[in-house]
């Protein structure tokens, strides 16, 4: 029988045994533990959190690496496939006992030292030993090394993976890498293949971390012609830092040789609409998903969409995206432009975040201006027809002073208490609870705001007029 299952194509045999570390995991212990202290004194055995996907992968193929050397091949590339390396956080005491199930142990007060970058120490000495493992890398996962000397270690395994296709770093990688670092990062490969798709995540760091002289560096490598983000097909950017967060400079330097497929930017408050009006203008013809998801209203108080930095038109330039299938994005300001194209490619559901018009300024509350944007929902409602009439589903939700627009349904979706109590109760004369929220889907999300009505257009009209 083993003779006739190496003798399989290899795409049989491949799937064969990764039905067979699938199911080799089911044996494997998923979740890690650790103890905790009670009031009481006594430890405890808690759940610390499930088993890092690479580890269960690594260790549900263990019998399989010993069979011969070909599937020991495919063990190796199957485990290596996607790799988390994060920094070790939190602390270790020695506590005696002969069983962890019931623990009564003390807990000594010598903590168990450990050093927190040892798996990513451990992983550049790997793949600087034996580099053609690190040819079995197609997606790695960094997170919690901000350092100079993480950053740089970082880029050593990089530097390895020759086969590398997506990549999730800390932000400093921007700041403390140097443009031969990048250069090589983004370089095409003598197979032809690049690293398709880059993720920064930034987070706030501690105030000792921020005043560090150490980690004031910023090498300025995407002011460097070597560095070229032309084979790049997504950029994710997300989270919001207090140490050189990336801003407009930065999705300026990109945009002179990107040519992106997708592009998001989320929880961020260092970008405005100059920033990402220059990285969506040079994808204009190769952009197929938008997201931009600033933090709360830091998205908001930039400048008008309608001038962007260079007198261009926001609302135009995204309508004009000829393969622009996805788009959730906010801006300052809408308007009519953004939904006159019938030849626009958007599916699915299509999210606007707002505070206005273009062009509306201090009279954003007026008449008029109520009147215009009422104006858009009809266009809305025309697109969305539009594209049912192709065959194509399209759902638009418009969110502007805290309402929730459906153009689709003729719905709003808001919290309706102050008007409620204003009118005496006689507005609105129709409502329902709403599955939505300031939040979007999830409601409240713990917050003190009333939960959200919905009422249709035709009331709220009725209610601006009162």
């Amino acid at each position: 029988m083993t003779g006739g299952i190496v003798t399989l194509p290899f795409e049989l045999l491949s799937s064969i045994l990764e039905t067979a570390a699938s199911s080799n995991t089911h044996d494997i212990q998923q979740y890690t533990y650790g103890l905790d202290t009670t009031s009481n004194g006594k430890s405890q055995r808690i759940l610390r959190g499930r088993t890092a996907p690479d580890t269960l992968r690594w260790l549900s193929t263990d019998s399989i690496r010993h069979v011969n050397q070909k599937w020991h091949d495919w063990a190796i590339q199957y485990a290596l496939r996607d790799l988390y390396i994060r920094r070790w956080r939190g602390s270790e005491r020695w506590i005696q006992s002969r069983d962890f199930d019931i623990t009564h142990g003390i807990p000594s007060k010598d903590v168990v030292y450990r050093d927190p970058y040892c798996s990513l120490r451990k992983t550049a000495d790997l793949f600087s030993t034996f580099p053609a493992l690190a040819s079995s890398v197609h997606k790695m996962f960094f997170d919690g090394f901000y350092g100079v000397d993480t950053n740089s270690m970082i880029f050593q395994i990089l530097h390895h993976c020759d086969q590398l296709d997506t990549v999730s770093l800390p932000w400093t990688m921007l700041r403390y890498g140097s443009d031969e670092d990048w250069a090589k990062v983004l370089r095409q490969r003598t197979d032809g293949t690049a690293l398709s798709s880059l993720e920064l995540l930034a987070v706030d760091l501690k105030q000792s971390q921020i005043t560090d002289h150490a980690r004031q560096v910023d090498k300025r490598p995407l002011d460097s012609p070597k560095v070229h983000f032309g084979l790049l097909k997504r950029i994710k950017l997300s989270g919001s830092s207090n140490l050189m967060p990336i801003n407009d400079d930065d999705l300026t330097a990109i945009s002179r040789t990107a040519q992106l497929h997708e592009l998001h930017i989320t929880g961020t408050t260092a970008i405005t609409t100059k920033g990402l009006a220059a990285l969506g203008r040079a994808s204009r013809n190769t952009l197929r998903i938008f997201e931009h998801s600033p933090l709360s209203d830091d998205g908001f108080k930039h400048p008008d969409a309608i001038s962007a930095g260079d007198g261009s038109h926001l609302c135009e330039e995204i309508a004009n995206c000829p393969h622009l299938s996805s788009l959730a994005i906010a801006l300052p300001t809408v308007c009519l432009d953004l939904f006159t194209d019938e030849s626009i490619k958007w599916t699915g559901d299509v999210q606007i975040r707002t505070t206005g018009l273009c062009g509306s300024g201090s009279r954003r509350h007026s008449t008029d201006a109520q009147h215009a944007f009422f104006g858009i929902l009809n266009q809305v409602r025309s697109l969305i027809q539009v594209q049912k009439d192709k065959g194509l589903e399209l759902n638009i939700e418009i969110f502007i002073d805290h309402l929730i627009f459906e153009p689709a349904k003729s719905l709003v979706h808001a919290d309706l208490s102050v008007a409620e109590t204003l009118s005496a109760g006689t507005w609105p004369s129709w409502q329902k609870p709403s599955t939505k929220g300031p939040y979007g889907q999830t409601g409240q999300y713990g917050k003190e705001e009333q939960a959200y009505s919905c009422i249709l257009e035709g009331e709220l009209v009725e209610g601006l007029r009162k």
